[in-house]
């Protein structure tokens, strides 16, 4: 059975935006959840109230952590107090109630997470509108539920009474119902909500504790935003490109959270700290990527990008492409991914000095083309590398001019990526795939068929590509810092070796293994705290919003520092230092509300973060299993670029001292 909690953010869903509905302030939600677990106390007979008073009737904990805190709460007080004040108290924890009831939905699969922030119905009960069997019992969807009791004569069920009753009281039918469809069913919630008593008493000290509107407050001069400093004609230019992270830091230490700066004629507000990242995560209307992709979708002939998407669309276009930038990619298909690793590592001479950066890049560009797209693109490795490169510089960070597009070079590469574009769509015609199981670019090509204004063919060039873009830098990157600080750290190496060891004495290992190598995963976690892939990221701002006591307008273009508490000694002390300590039990320095952000913020964190997690680790296990490593020189110092994207340079080489059989 599902609990009330359960039901109120199962009916509270936007599930194209894969968040609860925005309109309903955070206090209401709580109140909501508060109302909630009295009903669920009541219907299990260890609550009585009447319409102002309630009791405690059998104090006896129910094994239920939405449940069992609330009913020692009131079991311990002295006196009988009104409805409203256990709303209030109960209300204080709603935050905790919120989180533990979206956790018990994912894990009785109705709901599902990607990332740290969005949540979906599953596709069994997003198709079926069913949720899957709970007690031997199967429950139609609860927003199909409550419409048909609204739009019917047909008699509730005492649960839906109450939930209609809640709902009612809170506004949550003002937020899922249109103005014209509230005034058809208003007569009928007035009648159902007269069928209980627990729910006209709730609903009623729920009607109570909603403050009242007020009038709008009179109109204010906005404070401006304070300026850094800067040079003459160039403004921050040169702090900005030469250390982004630390001129973000130190400027949130004079200026705040939110300061304005300045390369040449283009001014940005940033947003920087844990302020900021809690307000991306936390409030999806108020900025927008569109406008910093719209030149390359005209120079290219597309509508849009997945990175360049916002709103509904690009949650639909990130559920279609989740099953292949997620962990679920590797669910039965690690030894693919170990057996690329170990080939590619065969072809490693002793006699040569290994370029890091780009070894990874081509072992990546492997495993993400065959994984994902079942396309061998390695011929191609030197044509992505360029292309990706000149893209985000071009016109992402605006780096190179606009003419370099028209130079013999970037022609050429195009010509060559948009050649393995169509190899990879050739390949996916029906009489070339045969039995093989449908992958990445036979999802597109369905997408295309069934919906050609969403995907047109236009866009088919960039969307086959992401299977490389979605990591050929991101995972190399992150592989090749972690091998830099593990021969940096012999102490890591020989721990991170012995985990590698005991998990290939599995026959084959899965990802349940993978949950075994603790200290890679500690130094996966270090290695992006220190080298994050990407300081800070634009976006527009869409709707007009206050943020730490300053106007942000629309239309204004904002930077978001994500990555600016990760050197930040308050909240990891000694931050330039890599330690992997900071990742324990008792220290969980990275579990601080908004301070560890390493793949963004918000609807447009990084897609394929699970993925790669899960990559990077079977690599860098792979690679201390079998192989002696040595830096070449021995005292090299890892140099990185900015490209925009975060870069080792390819200076940073290692020989293989020994290999083990």
């Amino acid at each position: 059975m599902l609990r009330f909690a359960e039901e109120i953010v199962l009916l509270l869903l936007d599930e194209e935006r894969g968040a609860l509905i925005s309109s309903l302030q955070p206090h209401s939600l709580d109140i909501i959840l508060a109302g909630a677990v009295l009903m669920d106390l009541a219907l299990e007979g260890r609550i009585d109230t009447d319409l102002t008073q309630l009791s405690v009737v059998d104090s006896t904990p129910l094994d239920d952590n939405l449940l069992d805190p609330a009913l020692a709460d009131i079991a311990q007080s002295a006196e009988t107090r009104a409805i409203s004040f256990w709303l209030v108290r109960i209300a204080e924890r709603g935050g905790e109630i919120r989180d533990r009831t979206i956790a018990r939905l994912i894990t009785r699969g109705i709901l599902e997470a990607e990332g740290d922030t969005l949540i979906f119905l599953t596709r069994p009960v997003s198709r079926s509108r069913r949720y899957p069997s709970i007690d031997g019992n199967v429950r139609e969807e609860v927003k199909l539920r409550i419409m048909r009791v609204l739009f019917s004569e047909e008699i509730p069920d005492p649960r839906d009474i109450m939930l209609i009753c809640l709902a009612d009281a809170c506004g949550i039918f003002e937020s899922i119902l249109s103005k014209s469809e509230r005034a058809e069913v208003q007569e009928r919630i007035e009648v159902v909500r007269k069928l209980d008593l627990i729910g006209q008493a709730v609903t009623q000290a729920i009607r109570e504790l909603e403050p009242s509107p007020t009038p709008a407050p009179p109109p204010r001069r906005h404070r401006d935003i304070p300026q850094a400093p800067g040079l003459p004609l160039i403004g921050n230019v040169f702090t900005m490109v030469s250390d982004l992270q630390g001129f973000l830091v130190q400027h949130y230490r004079t200026l705040g959270p939110i300061f304005r700066v300045r390369a040449f004629n283009t001014h940005f507000t940033v947003l920087v700290g844990p302020e900021a990242n809690r307000f991306v995560a936390q409030d999806k209307r108020y900025l927008r990527n569109y406008e910093s992709w719209l030149p390359l979708n005209a120079d290219l002939g597309m509508t849009h990008l997945l990175i360049g998407m916002d709103g509904s669309e690009h949650t639909r276009m990130r559920r279609a492409h989740a099953d292949y930038f997620s962990r679920k990619l590797l669910e039965h298909r690690t030894d693919e991914a170990v057996h690329i690793m170990r080939q590619e590592m065969a072809e490693w001479s002793s006699d040569q000095a290994i370029p890091v950066q780009y070894a990874f890049q081509r072992i990546v560009t492997r495993q993400l083309g065959e994984l994902i797209t079942n396309t061998d693109a390695t011929a191609y490795l030197d044509d992505l590398i360029f292309f990706f490169q000149a893209i985000m510089r071009l016109y992402f960070s605006r780096q190179l001019p606009r003419w370099v597009k028209y130079l013999p070079r970037f022609r050429r590469t195009r010509k060559r990526v948009e050649e393995l574009v169509q190899k990879m769509l050739a390949e996916h015609t029906p009489e070339n795939r045969r039995t093989r199981p449908p992958d990445f670019i036979d999802d597109v090509l369905e997408l295309n068929r069934t919906d050609p204004h969403f995907m047109p063919e236009t866009n088919l060039l960039l969307t086959g590509l992401e299977a490389f873009m979605a990591g050929l830098d991101t995972i190399s990157t992150i592989c090749t810092c972690m091998t830099y600080e593990l021969l940096k750290h012999p102490d890591l190496l020989t721990r991170a070796a012995a985990e590698a060891d005991a998990l290939f004495e599995r026959d084959s290992p899965g990802l349940k293994d993978l949950r075994q190598l603790d200290v890679i995963h500690r130094v996966a976690l270090e290695t992006l705290r220190l080298y994050p892939l990407s300081p800070a990221t634009k976006r527009t701002v869409a709707n007009s919003f206050e943020f730490a006591g300053y106007h942000v307008p629309a239309g204004e273009q904002v930077l978001i520092g994500y990555a600016v508490p990760q050197l930040m000694e308050e909240y990891f002390p000694e931050p330039r230092r890599f330690d992997i300590e900071r990742y324990t039990p008792e220290r969980a320095e990275h579990r601080q509300t908004g301070v560890y952000a390493p793949f963004g913020v918000g609807t447009h964190q990084c897609l394929g973060r699970s993925l790669s997690e899960v990559l990077v680790a079977l690599n860098i296990a792979t690679l201390v299993h079998k192989t002696e490593l040595v830096p070449d020189p021995p005292d090299y110092t890892l140099k990185i670029k900015r490209l925009p994207v975060a870069q080792p340079d390819r200076s940073f080489k290692f020989r293989v001292a020994r290999r083990r059989i």
